[in-house]
């Protein structure tokens, strides 16, 4: 089951966050160094390649500025693989292997802004594109070091980067998941806690909770040790997750207390989950010689809820089923209008 599917998206790349920061020091970065370029060029009679790059800083400051101003860019960045490779193909033109040394830095922009699956594609683009301006232009001994060395920085780049994004994910897991028991953290929980509570509005099928408490959990610590106990609740948690649905997201709240998130789940079907997930627990050979049950609290979302309130009130239910003698299904009691 797929626990960690909203923690983060790998189509996004590990820079996503960083992106509009990196562009707008992108956009300075291309006046200061790319005007003087563009200066020189006029200056020396090449009109053309002076023209090209002025394109290539309107299109990176425009698209800053608007990053800057938390606007759309009005250039996807993509797009800009246009004119950069018109300046590119222009200088080839005038000044030789010098225009090609320009490919690696727009690679790497590449692979900083775009996703990676289209910053692949772009990176691509540009080196079949310029592969065969190199070609034209200049020699073949020239076109086929070229083209390597390209090629060689494209892939490094994308493997520094799966790199990357396999170390951003398995710090986000350890940000969001009990270490013991691999469940979802409290942390975690109230910021799925509060989706799930502006998802849920009408007309949309409301959400539901189950609060699982492990039934004489200290007793079994103290008669048979903490590591059985560690056991049950990594037992428990993988009980749960056969039952639940890919959908469902479980948190460990702390100690032998377990929240279970039902997205579009009614009351009825809550409750028939909740049984379920019980009497697994109880028919499971969590602790050996000894049986081991859960008293659950289902508390379907109130329209009035906070996530405080929507706890409080499957807590208590939890309570309830312990009150009336253990390893029972207690719902929660609406509150009065």
């Amino acid at each position: 089951m797929t626990f960690l599917s909203a923690a983060s998206d790998p189509e996004d790349g590990p820079l996503a966050r960083e992106r509009e920061r990196v562009m707008g020091a992108l956009s300075i970065l291309a006046v200061v160094f790319l005007v003087p370029f563009a200066i020189h060029d006029f200056l020396r009679g090449r009109g053309a390649l002076g023209v090209a790059i002025v394109c290539v800083v309107v299109t990176f400051a425009a698209d800053g500025y608007a990053v800057r101003k938390r606007r759309k860019p009005p250039v996807p960045y993509a797009l800009l693989l246009v004119p950069i490779t018109a300046a590119i193909t222009l200088s080839l033109a005038t000044q030789g292997v010098i225009g090609a040394f320009w490919c690696y830095p727009v690679v790497l922009f590449f692979f900083f802004v775009l996703p990676q699956r289209p910053a692949i594609v772009c990176s691509g683009a540009l080196l079949v594109t310029a592969t065969a301006i190199v070609y034209h232009y200049l020699t073949m001994r020239i076109t086929v070091r070229f083209a390597i060395s390209l090629l060689l920085t494209i892939v490094m780049v994308n493997i520094i980067q799966g790199i990357i994004h396999g170390l951003q994910r398995r710090l986000l897991e350890q940000a969001i998941t009990d270490p013991l028991t691999g469940a979802f953290n409290r942390r975690h929980m109230s910021a799925r806690l509060r989706e799930a509570l502006a998802s849920g509005r009408p007309p949309s099928t409301p959400s539901a909770l189950l609060m699982i408490d492990v039934d004489h959990f200290k007793k079994i610590n103290d008669e048979h040790g903490h590591d059985a106990g560690d056991a049950v609740l990594k037992g428990l948690v993988s009980v749960v997750r056969s039952r639940a649905r890919q959908t469902d997201l479980l948190f460990r709240m702390g100690g032998e207390e377990f929240v279970l998130l039902l997205p579009d789940t009614t009351e009825a079907q809550a409750m028939t989950l909740a049984d379920d997930i019980r009497q697994a627990i109880a028919a499971s050979p969590l602790l050996e010689g000894h049986t081991v049950t859960v008293s659950i609290g289902v508390g379907p979302a109130d329209p009035r809820d906070s996530v405080d309130s929507w706890l409080k009130g499957t807590d208590a239910a939890m309570y309830m089923a312990k009150e009336s003698g253990r390893n029972r299904v207690a719902r929660r009691i609406p509150a009065a209008v």
